[in-house]
């Protein structure tokens, strides 16, 4: 409970509290649904109305809150520690909907210097990854797909164009659909239900279209943000996507090129999108994203009301973890990240094309019926799998550390025994849409794997730590051998030390490290007598674990050894820089293996899921000339998991046009 306790009090006087209360009064208005946050440090500080929300968000009571200033301009004020300030951006951006602003001081935090340095929202997290590091990353949610739509009415035939864009900018994928629809707006909110946005752009009007959407976005949870018309506009659009498209081998580099640019209205929606995510400001984004068409027909379509009714999912910020509230949650056995958000998006676009459903079928009840090899790949395989696609998304954008590539490697190390796993199920259906290509981007990350073990020290990192091997570079090498040096003078310090004070080197005093003390003895306190008064040794301190003491000379071995690792170190970066520059390359790859093995993590998890039901799961049996479905018995997975609940399961025929 500790991390959730509010911290002190802020650190002003009278004059700098007036001060801030003055600039805080001259910001623009803004909804209440945008949550101001002041970076000063150490901690963080919410004030005004903003107060309230965020001291209801992180504990659920308005009793931390404290006032600044003088009558009759007192202002509310929350301190937030840096844990604090981590639940509160992830309850209001993931759970609530909203938006954040932080600002940080330009200066001095005690003056009122400060600006707008980072802003996020439902559909767009990118810049407070900076802030937050991975603290969103083990979100389902850290590829928030932002949707823009644009109405076109006909003032002639009344009918309704609408222009619809979304960006995943974690997965890199555009996508655009043009359609005309009805007055409810059917079959926006069909896309609604399929894409599952986070945040929703429109254009500022107030006719009855988009009194219409704000009702669909409503029932999907989905944040409306008004944008200017301008914003609109698609001026300067054919040059932005020619940079951030990615094109064919052989593909003339030309927007134009993609079918989907034609889409005039898609394309005006897309402009808002690109521009809200600031994707032109990134130059990882450059030649990375892929267009495609959303294909709305290939899926079962569902509304709003249908996924409610039916408990496809928990509730927002549901945290009871109980699977029987959802069916999401009843067959999420997934083992990896990349599993969880393809289970979601699986559950979201129900399949219509029967050759698909009956290859997922064929897998599933192979599964069922191989006991062994779904244990192995569940309790194994799977569960030792990273999330590739966060890790590959971390090596381009250029932020991968020694840590990130060595958790790659491990994944690409398990697949020659994934694959072997796979090929006992003799299975043609497996090795088409499995094996085979996982066995294909193997080979191609070969030399990843190679590039790794050449590189990275691995005794190291059986200690933890994940450094470049000291061969790899001429500079590293030498300043490698002056720290075994200086690490073999300080040892001889030690051996010195224990004949003066006629005690076991390594037994009675030993020698250690740490970056605070560097180089020291410790003894035990019975032994510390033997310390007094001697004028060679100086203690550090004396605490329950012992007494720990240097020498002048250790002193002085210690300042040489701190130099030398910092030297060490920033040779090393520039030596990590150019791995993860390479390794960058692989992406793509990853990205696709990340794909296949989610592919098979959801496939495992339904066998899991069908292989533990309380009462038994059956294999719906599918036929191409299709004009009836028939339902025996038919009940909710959710209802027969909870106890002392009975039921009478239904029949259920749907007849072609009946």
């Amino acid at each position: 409970m500790s991390s959730l306790q509010p911290i002190h009090a802020l650190s002003l006087d009278s004059v700098q509290q007036q001060a801030f209360i003055k600039y805080f009064n001259s910001l623009p208005e803004k909804p209440l649904t945008t949550v101001r946050i002041f970076d000063r440090n150490d901690y963080y500080s919410v004030h005004g109305v903003d107060a309230h929300t965020a001291a209801r968000e992180v504990f659920s009571s308005i009793s931390n809150i404290k006032k600044m200033g003088i009558e009759p301009n007192k202002l509310d004020y929350l301190v937030l520690s840096k844990g604090n300030f981590e639940i509160l951006i992830k309850k209001l951006l993931l759970v609530r909907r909203y938006r954040v602003e932080i600002y940080v001081a330009e200066g001095s935090v005690k003056n009122s210097d400060w600006s707008l340095k980072y802003k996020g929202s439902p559909g767009c997290l990118s810049q407070l990854e900076e802030v937050l590091g991975e603290g969103l990353g083990a979100s389902e949610e850290n590829s928030p797909c932002l949707m823009a739509v644009n109405i076109k009415t006909d003032a002639v035939s009344k009918g309704r164009l609408l222009g619809v864009a979304c960006i995943v900018a974690g997965d890199y994928q555009m996508s655009v659909v043009e359609f005309t629809d009805d007055d409810l707006l059917t079959e926006l909110e069909t896309i609604t239900v399929q894409m599952a946005p986070s945040e929703c752009l429109v254009p500022q009007t107030e006719n009855d279209d988009y009194k219409a959407l704000k009702q669909v976005m409503a029932r999907a949870g989905v944040t409306i943000t008004k944008l200017k018309k301008g914003e609109f506009s698609t001026e300067g659009l054919h040059q932005d996507l020619t940079r951030l498209l990615k094109f064919k081998e052989n593909q003339q580099q030309d927007a134009n090129a993609f079918p989907e640019t034609r889409k005039e209205n898609a394309m005006s929606s897309l402009a808002a999108a690109i521009k809200y995510n600031s994707l032109l400001n990134d130059s990882t984004n450059f030649g990375r994203f892929r267009i495609s068409t959303i294909q709305a027909d290939c899926f079962l379509h569902l509304d709003a009301a249908a996924l409610s009714a039916l408990n496809v999912f928990p509730e927002l910020g549901d945290s009871s973890h109980t699977p029987s509230r959802s069916l999401y949650g009843l067959l999420d056995r997934c083992r990896t990240q990349q599993g969880k958000r393809l289970l979601a998006q699986w559950l979201r676009q129900p399949l219509r094309d029967i050759y698909l459903i009956n290859e997922r079928l064929e897998i599933v009840e192979l599964l069922v019926n191989s006991s062994q090899l779904r244990l192995q790949l569940h309790e194994d395989h799977l569960r030792r799998i990273p999330d590739l696609q966060a890790l590959a998304r971390r090596l381009t954008r250029k932020k991968a550390n020694l840590h990130d590539c060595y958790r790659i490697y491990q994944a690409i190390k398990r697949l020659p025994s994934l694959l072997q796993c796979l090929a006992e199920a003799n299975n043609a259906t497996v090795h088409s849409s499995l094996s085979e290509p996982i066995s294909e981007l193997n080979d191609d990350l070969d030399k990843f794997q190679q590039m790794i073990e050449t590189t990275m020290d691995m005794d190291a990192v059986d200690r933890g730590d994940y450094l470049v091997k000291p061969s790899f570079d001429d500079l590293l090498q030498n300043l490698s051998k002056q720290l075994e040096q200086l690490q073999s003078s300080a040892e001889r310090e030690l051996n010195k030390a224990a004949k003066d004070l006629g005690m076991d080197a390594g037994k009675i005093i030993k020698l250690e490290y740490n970056p605070q003390a560097g180089y020291h003895f410790r003894v035990t306190l019975k032994e510390e007598q033997a310390l007094r008064g001697n004028k060679k040794y100086t203690i550090i301190d004396a605490v329950k674990g012992g007494v720990r003491f240097k020498t002048s000379k250790l002193e002085d071995i210690t300042e040489e050894y701190t130099q030398t690792k910092s030297s060490y170190e920033k040779e090393q970066d520039k030596v990590v820089t150019e791995i993860v520059g390479i390794a960058a390359g692989y992406s793509e790859c990853l990205f696709c293996l990340s794909h296949i093995l989610s592919r098979l993590d959801v496939l495992v998890a339904f066998s899991v899921a069908t292989s533990s039901a309380p009462y038994p799961y059956c294999k719906p049996v599918f036929t191409e000339s299709l004009n009836e479905l028939v339902l025996k018995d038919v009940r909710h997975p959710c209802l027969e998991v909870q106890e002392g609940i009975s039921y009478i399961p239904n029949d259920v025929t749907f007849k072609r046009d009946k």
